[in-house]
């Protein structure tokens, strides 16, 4: 299917890094992880975010995202969130998003709780943009927005976060593909670093993220 113009530049603003969410305020427990030395080199950075992709919180939210489709996985969304930082964070983007949407289509204001896969889901399916067109480009907004985390903490550099971006991209494309047609009994994760990373992250006593 053909994503129309319009569609099109409705998804990229609303996948931007720029879009007003407050995304660049969350690190998804990546601050906690850094800080523990777990991340030093590129290489490292991508391996990351490819786990979490592949088998972590990532793969999680595109089945969640692409289940908009279908249903309503809201319920479920917000009860895999693994710590109050992670609930936090879901929540929170999914009710600025909720707010930011609103304002551009001129729609009311979701209201509710909503996590944001869900709350970013649901709203592509309302203007109806092509479903694996708008997962793709939001799960290529999760990585970027952990890149931006690691090239400000680690630091990388901007030309090694973009290619942490650039060798992302095949698994992007192959994870939206596979999460379209997924089902709740796909969700799973098994990176357990990750979500210790995340829950440690609370007790952190001097942050630049909230998460």
């Amino acid at each position: 299917m053909v994503t129309e113009h319009s569609s099109l530049l409705l998804l990229l603003n609303w996948m931007s890094p720029t879009f007003p969410i407050g995304s660049f305020a969350y690190s998804h427990g990546l601050e906690q992880a850094i800080m523990d030395g777990r991340l030093t080199t590129q290489r490292e950075v991508e391996l990351w975010i490819y786990a979490l992709l592949k088998s972590g919180s990532g793969w999680n939210d595109a089945v969640l995202f692409a289940q908009c489709w279908h249903g309503n996985p809201n319920e479920v969304a917000l009860a895999l969130a693994g710590s109050a930082e992670r609930y936090t964070e879901t929540a929170e983007l999914g009710r600025n998003f909720n707010i930011a949407a609103a304002v551009w289509t001129g729609e009311e204001k979701t209201g509710g709780i909503m996590a944001y896969p869900v709350a970013a889901g649901m709203a592509c399916r309302r203007m109806n943009i092509p479903q694996q067109d708008a997962l793709a480009a939001y799960l290529q907004g999760f990585c970027a927005a952990l890149v931006s985390v690691a090239v400000r903490l680690v630091p990388l550099g901007q030309t090694a976060g973009l290619k942490v971006l650039r060798d992302l991209a095949p698994l992007i494309s192959a994870t939206a593909v596979k999460a379209c047609s997924a089902t709740l009994n796909d969700l799973g994760s098994n990176c357990i670093a990750a979500e210790i990373a995340a829950m440690r992250h609370e007790t952190l006593a001097t942050r630049i993220f909230r998460t």
